[in-house]
């Protein structure tokens, strides 16, 4: 069960259906536990959705139950795909 790093409370989500809202990903992750934030990412030209995003959790436990119940797990009919987010040490560049 190891994600090859130290614990972590930020997950990557991709395959998010465009359509998904903000509030509707934010009812999905909170299932799982207290969501600290939640950040999608969009093109910078047009402005729309890429189709993922970060999740912070306030805990690594909550972080841990969203990789394990709700990769796979249907939004707006996609299967959405949730893992650990690689530590970012390389943004601000």
């Amino acid at each position: 069960m190891s994600y090859g790093g130290q614990a972590s409370r930020t997950i990557f989500v991709g395959n998010l259906p465009y359509d998904a809202s903000e509030e509707q990903l934010l009812a999905v992750f909170s299932e799982v536990g207290s969501v600290a934030s939640l950040r999608l990412v969009h093109d910078k030209e047009t402005g729309k959705p890429k189709g993922y995003g970060f999740c912070e959790f306030h805990d690594v436990a909550s972080a841990e139950s969203a990789v394990r119940n709700l990769n796979n797990a249907g939004v707006n009919g996609r299967s959405i795909r949730v893992d650990f987010a690689e530590n970012d040490s390389r943004s601000g560049g």
